[in-house]
């Protein structure tokens, strides 16, 4: 077992992970709805190849991170926890927010329908053939998976994987379906899940015309929770929701599966509240170097099961000659967040996040009035229009007070790019379009190299093909030399003989 892993569990964890894992035995997927399997196994491996295209499809768990214990010890939780009926917003702004500090909250969960709707047998009931974001191919295009293969592949396949695919989705389950398959969902769910109320002499299809059959709608994740009293002043919203970048999501997996380490983009800083299972968090101060946190390793990928194997023991083992750890050098945090509880991670924090077993969970990025000026630093170059528009929406706001003790310092003209001649944000400077950029530069590149090599070929055949002709050429003129040599020679002789005739 790599040191990365503990041995230790409390009793209290040994008997939540029992909890879940004689939950995961009652509970099956086939037991509730039919699968057709074939269709799974094709499916299964065709997201496989795009979600992670430098994974063989028997690479997946070569490295038998299943058989590792990724759990920690309540003792080794050092973050600090406050309750929300206990602390105000003005003191939660004091003591954490502007000075930058992660807190995990409890209690915001109270009163959420999402407490109650959120679990396994009622999701795969109202979202059985939706398909759910798992990730992004090569090309960035979005990978989806139907949420009941999603569940069957967390019971079969993602137990051994290494690092299991994960939900990371933002649409929240909020389209649209057709009537069709409105009409045959009618006789697998409760009438609680249309936008309008149907009767039952309605539910027939053939007594009723399809002008009058109602429309439906799938039940939005959106409705079944509530922004923390500490988040709901978002910035961000004034920009509108076709403007905004991306901002919340909802976060399903199994264990093993997680995020790497990052930093929120756009300087923005996030709340992740959890409804079902244990996620493993480590934090870093913004001033952490990045070769500390993130080095270049034999075997590391940017998979957050990778990091506890590899990089988390790095940073624990105390040097001999200092005295401590990297971690305790550079302050890091450790969470073991529990159900119902909210972690609050502020801009600018590298962390990274993996399920300690299978997980149901809320998160969203914000900007509020307090990290306005971080964020619209690091917004104003990456996305010009986006930041001017935030900043003059900020500053119109009268509630907020006097917004320019900043403002004036700083030149509020749009920087020059390609957003000036067309309704686009400049170039993106987030991780996600750079990466983009890069596939499409190797992508150009490649088919650069390819046309240069048909080229090469293309010339080099026309000059073979042009020494082909030319030494057909030379044989031919030198076939008709040889002609007229031996005409002159069988003349000569014939002439020799004429005159020794004559003679």
């Amino acid at each position: 077992m790599p040191p990365s892993t503990h041995t230790y569990m409390s009793k209290q964890t040994l008997n939540q992970t029992e909890g879940q894992s004689k939950e995961k035995v009652s509970f099956r997927v086939c037991d509730i709805i039919s699968l057709d399997l074939e269709k799974y196994e094709r499916k299964i491996k065709s997201i496989k190849i795009r979600a992670r295209s430098e994974l063989d499809i028997f690479e997946w768990s070569k490295r038998g991170y299943a058989k590792n214990n990724y759990w920690i010890p309540p003792s080794a939780d050092n973050v600090f926890r406050i309750e929300e009926s206990n602390v105000s917003r003005e003191e939660f702004i004091e003591k954490f927010e502007v000075p930058g500090l992660p807190v995990v909250i409890n209690g915001c969960t109270r009163g959420w329908p999402a407490e109650v709707k959120w679990n396994r047998e009622t999701l795969l009931k109202k979202f059985e053939d939706y398909r759910f974001k798992i990730g992004e191919d090569d090309n960035g295009d979005p990978v989806r998976m139907a949420f009941k293969y999603y569940l069957y592949y967390l019971e079969n396949e993602a137990i051994k994987d290494d690092s299991p695919l994960y939900i990371f989705d933002s649409s929240f389950g909020k389209l649209k379906r057709s009537v069709q398959q409105a009409e045959k969902t009618i006789l697998k769910v409760s009438p609680f899940d249309f936008s309008s109320e149907v009767s039952t002499e309605n539910q027939n299809k053939s007594e009723e015309p399809k002008e009058k059959q109602p429309r439906f709608h799938r039940p939005c994740l959106l409705k079944d929770y509530k922004v923390p009293k500490y988040f709901d002043d978002d910035l961000f919203r004034l920009t509108g929701e076709k403007r905004r970048p991306p901002y919340r999501w909802f976060v399903l997996g199994g264990e093993r599966s997680g995020t790497g380490i990052h930093f929120d983009p756009l300087g923005t800083s996030a709340w992740n509240t959890l409804l079902v299972g244990h996620k493993r968090w480590c934090l870093f101060p913004p001033s952490t170097p990045r070769k500390i946190i993130d080095p270049k390793l034999k075997g590391l990928d940017h998979e957050a099961v990778s990091w506890f194997t590899h990089v988390y023991p790095i940073l624990v083992k105390v040097d001999k000659d200092q005295g401590k750890s990297f971690a305790e050098e550079f302050e890091m945090v450790q969470v073991l967040q529990k159900p119902g509880e909210t972690v609050y991670v502020p801009g600018g924090w590298h962390h990274v996040v993996m399920n300690l077993d299978f997980t149901i969970a809320v998160t969203q990025n914000f900007c509020s009035p307090t990290s306005i000026e971080h964020v619209w630093l690091r917004t104003r170059n990456s996305r010009p229009k986006l930041a001017q528009k935030l900043l003059n929406k900020f500053t119109n706001l009268s509630n907020i007070g006097d917004s320019s003790s900043f403002v004036d310092d700083y030149e509020l003209e749009i920087s020059e790019t390609q957003s000036e001649t067309d309704d686009s944000d400049g170039e993106c400077l987030c991780y996600t379009c750079k990466m983009k950029r890069k596939r499409k530069e190797k992508f150009d590149k490649q088919n650069e190299e390819a046309e240069q090599q048909m080229r090469e070929e293309y010339e080099k055949r026309e000059r073979e093909e042009l020494e082909r002709l030319n030494q057909e050429q030379q044989n031919i003129k030198g076939k008709e030399n040889g002609k007229r040599y031996n005409d002159r020679k069988i003349n000569e002789e014939i002439r020799k003989k004429k005159r020794k005739k004559e003679e």
